[in-house]
């Protein structure tokens, strides 16, 4: 049952900065932006606990690269090192993990904000 309004942009419009904030954000840097849109709804998808996600083997080794970043940034920092760094760096110019790690920690955020409001997790974003 949502707490505060009937959609997630319902909820963001009575704030109109919140509303023009996170559209600036989905349509510069988790729809637009340099990493492929695709690879980013993938990760958002994981944060989502899609389950048809969860089996990591099942994606070529940049995707599995990212979930496992996404994996780092939402759960377990500690996966984050120097072996992951080496990878990510031989998979990733430095402007596509800014993005993308931005897109991962935003995604993660409003999925979280929304559940709290009553809201159903999105693999897409809402």
């Amino acid at each position: 049952m949502p707490r505060v309004g009937e959609t997630p942009d319902a909820v963001r419009a009575r704030v109109a900065a919140a509303l023009s904030s996170w559209e600036f954000m989905r349509d510069r840097v988790l729809n637009g932006g340099i990493v492929d849109p695709e690879l980013k709804r993938l990760c958002f998808r994981f944060l989502a606990d899609d389950p048809d996600v969860m089996d990591f083997s099942r994606f070529g080794a940049r995707e599995q690269l990212a979930l496992r970043w996404a994996q780092a940034i939402a759960w377990d920092s500690s996966l984050a090192d120097d072996d992951l760094w080496s990878e990510l760096h031989a998979q990733f110019s430095e402007p596509e993990l800014v993005e993308l790690g931005c897109a991962i920690g935003f995604a993660l955020g409003q999925q979280h904000f929304e559940r709290t409001l009553g809201f159903a997790p999105h693999a897409g974003l809402s």
